[in-house]
């Protein structure tokens, strides 16, 4: 039984473990599955599915049943005065400006729109999570950082009291020492409310409770490649070039109605009918018409449409260009900024190496008696410090090259 028991606990014990921290991918597809605008934009994007069905279906031809019966009251002697009918017309209408085909157009290229706006949207709130969820990840490695130089500075302190006792040091310095752990005391609590504020808004973004459990450390790849600036990749370009295919669209037919109106149909018409419910006379029709009309007035409103159309086009590819210009010169400040953070890694890297081997050379010298407790606990602030801003810089890194890929439209650590 002890066996059993043991075992099951090992089993339990990394879904524990894993349940007692926040990991980003977790938070984010909690998010997606509860957010309100992305539902909206599921239904969006099913109510588009439903409009181009309909489109579909507007090509197929009217079809239509009836049935009935009469009854004369008054009916000559030699006519029964009941008589029933029966039958079935199917007809389809094909013109020169056919609503069915524009309509069909629109609401393919409206239901494409509505795809690519929900994926814009996943996109933008898996970027918002991760941005909310690194604020709170650097902020908590800071305070870790000045959790740790607090206690460095009290003992400062408090050394620096006994060295006063002993007349080595001024009042001053004690003074010193006093305010620079009020001064720490101070970061701390105004860094405990960003973290607080900062986890608010990460819980409120995503709409669950906040249980208090740590985040889950993200990967950082300084080395991941940056993707290149490509306009046609983009998902806010490409909804502004749907915007432009349906202008074309509304202007071709808008121009096909300054034209005759060209009509070309075919019905089919089977009936049967008879006294007293014997369906006995039959009567099948079949036609086909074709028809020209041209509205004399409606060159006018036809003009002025099509002005309005080419005016709308205009303002859309005005508007296009400048995404394109603005997309590009983000674009490049961007990468100056990753390449200038790329640079500072490295120096980062090289001082934080420089500030381990200093401590462990003071504390050595502290444990010959060459150095006092003041001076070996100065080394170590300096590698906090050190620490701090390698880490503070590698989170910018990861921030940098994220806000790379959602602004090239592509998947925010490669999955959203």
């Amino acid at each position: 039984m002890r066996n059993k028991l043991a075992l099951i606990l090992f089993i339990l014990l990394p879904i524990a473990m894993a349940a007692s921290v926040y990991t980003l991918d977790d938070l984010i597809e909690h998010g997606i599955e509860h957010s309100l605008n992305i539902q909206k934009e599921l239904l969006s994007a099913e109510s588009s599915k439903s409009a181009l069905t309909s489109a579909l279906w507007n090509f197929a031809p009217e079809a239509s049943i009836s049935a009935g019966i009469n009854k004369d009251f008054d009916p000559p002697v030699s006519r029964s005065s009941l008589s029933s009918h029966a039958g079935i017309d199917i007809s389809k209408t094909i013109s020169l400006n056919d609503p069915s085909y524009f309509n069909y157009r629109s609401a393919l290229l409206d239901d494409q729109s509505a795809q690519l706006r929900l994926q814009k949207n996943k996109s933008e709130y898996a970027y918002k999570v991760f941005q909310a969820f690194l604020s709170v990840l650097s902020n908590t490695k800071r305070m870790e950082a000045l959790s740790e130089n607090l206690e460095i500075q009290n003992r400062v302190w408090e050394q620096s009291k006994t060295l006063f006792r002993l007349g080595k040091i001024t009042p001053f310095e004690v003074k010193q020492n006093e305010i620079a752990v009020m001064n720490s005391e101070i970061s701390i609590v105004q860094l405990e409310n960003t973290i607080e504020n900062a986890r608010a808004e990460l819980f409120s973004l995503i709409q669950m409770k906040d249980e208090g459990y740590p985040l889950q450390e993200l990967d950082i790849d300084i080395n991941k490649d940056v993707p290149a600036f490509d306009s046609s990749e983009m998902i806010q370009l490409r909804l502004l070039e749907q915007e432009l295919k349906k202008h074309d669209l509304n202007l071709t037919q808008n121009n096909l109605s300054y034209l005759p109106r060209l009509n070309l149909g075919y019905g089919f018409s089977r009936k049967v009918s008879g006294a007293d419910f014997d369906f006995d006379q039959y009567n099948t029709v079949h036609n086909a018409y074709l028809s020209l009309s041209y509205p004399l007035l409606s060159f006018f409103t036809n003009r002025e449409s099509a002005s309005r159309q080419k005016i709308a086009k205009q303002l859309t590819e005005l508007n296009l260009e400048d995404t394109i210009q603005q997309s590009q010169s983000d674009y490049e400040n961007k990468s100056r900024v990753l390449e200038y953070l790329l640079r500072l890694e490295s120096l980062y890297a090289e001082r934080l190496e420089q500030a381990s081997a200093q401590i462990e050379i003071a504390q050595e010298r502290y444990r010959l008696g060459l150095i006092e407790l003041l001076e070996l606990d100065k080394t170590r602030t300096s590698y906090i410090d050190a620490r701090l801003e390698y880490e503070n810089n590698r989170y910018e890194i990861l921030k940098t090259q994220e806000s790379l890929n959602f602004q090239m439209s592509k998947p925010i650590l490669g999955k959203w």
